[in-house]
């Protein structure tokens, strides 16, 4: 991969390039050598290849290696691609090539099903919470373009040739605005005073512990920062171990030992809850000062359905220090939303535990570290200050929020039945017409009569099916898709989040017309110009063809699981009501929100009604059990705490 990447990329050692290595392997006896890349076409006459290496793209890697396999002896695969964190060091520096072409999933057309996570193992791809479930998007800044998550089987990827991520709104920050914020009374130094920050590589965490060292010495204070940077700097988990005292002697140890931890900064709470920062928090004695925002972790590409709330590891905190030590902030949000971009957090959770009295720096201290580090100095001097602000004077944080770029909150999901209701009917007339609509109102309305037998469960019931029904009834054929791209929605959701001349290209597989892979046999998505709009202009309003003799794409066996799909949740539907009890309900209601698993499209979706099949034919066998899981009859639930006690004295 070109760079020793652990360490920040430094080149390695003799420079080695692919042409030697493929001699220097088969002077030594491979009986064969072969080279997949991303960029194949740059091997030619010149690259200096033994002769008779071929050379494929990695796309091929598969198939070769099952060739390879079966060659006696020794086989060499090379597989060349440049580090994904040396590339975006390199474009930074103007030193790689940065092709204008990115990916964008069009969210009303994405199924959530999570297959573009599993073709690329890429954490830019992040959950968005919709009212119609959760979806993916890209995070453009963190984007490496691989775009080897657009092989992800479905439709929802758009090419977006030229132009440039839209600049996020800031909000504007008045002259004076941190002139009042008082100096809050600083923590005493009683030896040495530790700070453990744990982050997110590739976020500053580094950075902010070498600043606030940098910060300790302009005020003749003595410092040591122990990094821990792990195998994977960027977005691995990455721990700074700061100490700061009065002289030298007191330093000792420049890693936090057990307990000696005054002040965690939590930038990453999932990161600062793994062994390391934890042995270091001092149970009586330390405070702990959270960023809110739980990021996606790399188990998210293989789990989609994983949530990443706060609420449990901010208890964790309380249990082990009290409530009154853990100080939270969702600066990740702010951050975005005041300065237009959530690498602000971390700087502006420093200007927080600051404003504390948690950090035994002077703020004039600080802001000349910012200054000779010499990175965006205005723009981490605000992130520091604003983290004060939001200590002295929330209100005006709320203000700036209410004027400036303006509170972008997330779609918040509909409450009441007739709420659900009222958007799926909209949805279905939009979809078929308001026969078809009619046809889901019908069933809620039976269901909800029989919802009313129980009114302490709050109708839920009656909402997972109005959820359910509806997505079954609004599966994404060719004429749905059409009319989801031909939709003001989409025209405006790329412009906001594109500037500049863009041009659109869509990754498409016709069920009709795709070829199919050499290899696995399943079918290839391929890249259609941007006249494809057109084409779904046309196509959405054949929406009257669907389900009947005319309709071309309705004979798929895909097309005919679908429609059998709703029949079966109509039926299945009325068989639960017509016996659901008090005992039983709540598995009622685990089987009516057994569709919320079936996501996606051809084999991907065949994949994930096969797995719901099995899931629902277990819970009636619950239901029929009177409620009670036939293969787990006495279940008692515990919960798991960790405690750990350091055999210190100081804890």
């Amino acid at each position: 991969n070109d760079a020793v990447a652990m360490t920040g990329g430094q080149p390695v050692e003799g420079n080695l390039s692919v042409g030697e290595i493929t001699r220097q392997v088969l002077a030594e006896g491979a009986k064969e050598c072969v080279v997949v890349s991303d960029r194949p076409h740059l091997y030619g006459s010149e690259s200096g290849l033994a002769p008779g290496v071929e050379v494929h793209h990695r796309d091929d890697l598969l198939a070769i290696q099952d060739r390879l396999r079966n060659v006696p002896g020794l086989t060499v695969l090379i597989y060349e691609q440049t580090c994904a964190a040396e590339k975006r060091r390199r474009r930074k520096r103007g030193k790689f090539p940065n092709p204008a072409k990115r990916m964008f999933i069009n969210p009303a057309v994405c199924e959530g099903c999570g297959d573009c996570s599993v073709q690329s193992s890429c954490v830019s791809l992040l959950p968005k919470e919709t009212e119609l479930g959760r979806k993916r998007e890209v995070d453009q800044s963190n984007c490496n373009k691989d775009y080897s998550c657009v092989k992800g089987f479905c439709p929802s990827f758009v090419t977006v040739l030229g132009g440039e991520p839209r600049t996020p709104e800031k909000a504007e920050l008045s002259e004076g605005l941190f002139a009042d914020i008082p100096e809050p009374p600083l923590p005493e130094i009683v030896g040495s005073y530790g700070v453990m920050i744990s982050g997110i590589g590739g976020t500053g965490v580094v950075t902010v512990g070498a600043v606030l060292a940098m910060a300790a010495h302009l005020e003749h204070k003595q410092s040591s920062v122990f990094d821990m940077t792990g195998l994977s700097q960027k977005n691995g988990a990455v721990y700074s171990h700061l100490r700061i005292a009065k002289v030298r002697e007191s330093i000792g140890s420049p890693r936090l030992g057990a307990g000696e931890a005054d002040v965690a900064l939590a930038f990453d709470m999932i990161a600062a809850q793994s062994s390391e920062p934890l042995l270091t928090i001092n149970q009586q004695s330390s405070h702990v000062v959270a960023n809110t925002r739980v990021m996606p972790t790399a188990a998210f590409q293989s789990h989609p359905d994983m949530q990443f709330g706060s609420r449990e590891f901010l208890d964790r905190f309380i249990e082990m220090v009290g409530e009154q030590s853990v100080h939270n902030l969702d600066a990740s949000s702010l951050g975005q939303l005041l300065l237009g971009d959530s690498i602000a957090a971390n700087m502006m959770l420093v200007g927080f535990a600051f404003q504390l009295g948690l950090l035994p720096l002077s703020a004039a201290a600080i802001e000349r570290a910012i200054a000779l580090n010499g990175v965006a100095v205005q723009f981490n001097v605000d992130a520091f200050n604003l983290g004060r602000l939001c200590v002295y004077a929330p209100e005006k944080i709320e203000s700036l929020l209410q004027g400036g770029g303006g509170r972008k909150s997330g779609e918040e999901p509909l409450a009441t039945l007739d709420e659900i209701v009222a958007h799926r009917v909209q949805l279905l007339n939009e979809y078929q017409g308001a026969a078809y609509a009619d046809r889901y109102r019908d069933l809620v309305d039976k269901v909800a009569e029989i919802d009313r037998q129980f009114p302490e469960k709050s109708q839920a019931l009656s909402k997972a099916v109005a959820r359910y029904a509806a997505k079954l009834m609004a599966y994404k054929d060719e004429y749905e898709v059409a009319r989801l791209y031909s939709t003001p929605e989409f025209e405006r959701s790329v412009k906001e989040a594109f500037q500049g001349d863009i041009k659109l290209k869509f990754n498409l597989a016709p069920p009709l017309f795709s070829a199919k892979d050499r290899y696995t046999g399943l079918p290839k998505k391929r890249e259609y110009p941007g006249f494809m709009l057109k084409i779904f202009k046309l196509l959405r309003h054949f929406r009257f063809l669907r389900g009947t003799p005319l309709d071309i794409f309705g004979y798929t066996a895909e097309r005919k699981m679908e429609r059998h799909l709703i029949d079966d949740y109509f039926s299945e539907t009325s068989r639960l009501i017509a016996a659901v009890t008090a005992e039983t309900y709540d598995t009622a209601v685990e089987i009516a929100s057994v569709p919320e698993h079936i996501r996606g499209f051809g084999y991907v979706k065949e994949r994930h009604v096969e797995q719901a099949q099995q899931r629902q034919q277990r819970l009636w066998q619950q239901f029929e059990n009177g409620g009670v899981d036939p293969e787990k009859p006495d279940v008692i639930a515990v919960k798991q705490v960790d405690i750990y006690e350091p055999d210190t004295e100081k804890n």
